[in-house]
């Protein structure tokens, strides 16, 4: 039989007091629901309903055709979440894996295990349970002399005795789909709240069908999030298992727990990471890299023995054995040859340079094809931008730009040009000539006594 997720993320998320939905809040600038898409891809669940309402645009354009969409219009509770189902699973034959959208932490071995489970034990309804010392806030998992589950009773509605219950619900349940809908429509608002309760279906189904628990050991992995307090808890969590993970597998950490390294990127063994480190998005680093300290990687790809010190890399490549920083900043799709180096407050963007370049220092190089073994002199720009357009510098190989040239683009600069310093370039330089463009000095002799007051004047003042 097929195997069917529903992911409950149609909530406002009020406590979290944001303007994106709950669901689509970052950890480790990813949103929640994605790492809980990601991990049921990778489980043997075959298909994914998310249902969606509070700015279910947002979570739409996040999520796009990954998943299919129930949309539920009406906040009502989740037994009305789970109904707003119907017409996109209740004519499917299968199981249903039912889970919150602010659950980031359980990861796809588990839900396998969990499914495993539910049917080897014959279950019609399993729910996930976890024991908790002190439980206050979540629904108790109420038995009878036997030991049967019975019911799930929240918080609010507990006596005294059933407040000393240590068996509390975690909010993700197994389910035949058939019975799921059938079940459902038979909740009863509630009068207090004025919802209705996707718990209630334990005590509606257990009379006439096989109901038990699956009691997770660790809790960290079914906490659900509710506010900005709980994704600090969620983040420190992820970041100390992906530290950890990364470690094992031979990457070295100075001060791990002030390190970030997002979900999805790949570290290759021998790479060495310094404090004050984050490395997010689709990033992987490569053997033999350094990292920090005090650096920033997103969605880029750091090649062997790279070096990035004090520095910015976003959506840029940087090749084999390149140094980059300190205090530069990499940023779209910058590509960084090999044997670089990018120096000290050194921005390059949306460029390429080939093997052996070096800005050393204070430089700008934007919109920029670039050739191999060129040197920037101090204060070098590509003048990229006339205030209307963009425009495009190509500069060939072993060319050398003296210190503080302006390259007004669009420009293109041969192979084996030398340029002198304080020139601003408006025109091509052909293969092999020598380009000076600056004012011819003039030198008037015994003038400054015109602008320089001598200080010996000064001191009879």
């Amino acid at each position: 039989m097929k195997k069917y997720a529903l992911i409950l993320a149609a909530g406002k998320g009020t406590r979290m007091r944001t303007d994106l939905p709950k669901v689509a809040f970052p950890i480790l600038k990813k949103a929640m629901i994605e790492y809980i898409v990601e991990n049921i891809e990778k489980s043997s669940i075959d298909e994914i309903v998310a249902i969606v309402g509070h700015k279910k645009e947002v979570v739409q354009e996040l999520l796009g055709s990954r998943v299919s969409y129930a949309v539920q219009e009406e906040q009502l509770g989740t037994g009305h979440a789970v109904l707003s189902a119907a017409p996109v699973l209740e004519d499917k034959v299968g199981t249903t894996f039912i889970l919150p959208g602010d659950m980031p932490l359980m990861e796809y071995p588990l839900m396998d295990k969990l499914i495993r489970a539910h049917e080897e034990m014959g279950n019609d309804l399993t729910v996930v349970t976890m024991m908790m010392d002190y439980p206050k806030g979540y629904g108790r998992i109420v038995r009878d002399e036997y030991g049967i589950v019975t019911g799930i009773v929240e918080e609010n509605d507990c006596n005294e005795t059933q407040k000393l219950i240590k068996e509390v619900n975690s909010s993700v349940y197994i389910v035949n789909n058939k019975l799921l809908f059938e079940y459902v429509r038979k909740i009863q608002k509630n009068p207090r709240k004025g919802e209705y309760y996707l718990t209630d279906i334990v005590a509606l189904m257990h009379q006439d069908h096989k109901v038990n628990t699956f009691i997770v050991r660790n809790p960290m992995v079914t906490m659900g999030i509710n506010d900005l307090y709980g994704i600090s808890i969620a983040e420190k969590y992820l970041r100390d298992s992906i530290n950890k993970g990364h470690m094992l597998s031979g990457v070295s950490m100075i001060n791990p727990e002030t390190i970030t390294i997002g979900h999805n990127v790949v570290i290759e063994e021998g790479v060495w990471i310094y404090p004050n480190t984050t490395i997010t998005g689709n990033t992987v680093i490569k053997k033999g890299a350094i990292i920090g300290p005090n650096s920033e990687v997103v969605d880029s790809i750091i090649h062997e023995h790279a070096e990035i010190r004090h520095s910015i890399v976003l959506k840029s490549e940087v090749g084999a054995y390149t140094t980059v920083g300190p205090f530069a900043h990499l940023r779209e799709h910058a590509v960084i040859g090999e044997h670089n180096r990018i120096g000290n407050f050194v921005e390059v963007k949306k460029s390429t340079t080939g093997e052996g370049t070096k800005a050393a220092h204070l430089i700008y190089l934007g919109d920029a094809t670039i050739g191999k073994n060129v040197n920037f002199g101090c204060g070098s720009v590509t003048v990229n931008y006339d205030g209307v357009k963009k425009h495009q510098t190509v500069i060939g190989d072993d060319v050398f730009v003296g210190c503080n040239v302006n390259l007004i683009a669009p420009i293109k600069v041969n192979d084996n040009v030398f340029i002198a310093a304080g020139s601003t370039v408006t025109e091509d330089i052909p293969k092999g000539a020598f380009a000076i463009a600056r004012n011819k000095q003039i030198n008037k002799e015994d003038y400054s006594k015109n602008y320089i007051e001598p200080k010996s004047e000064k001191a009879k003042l």
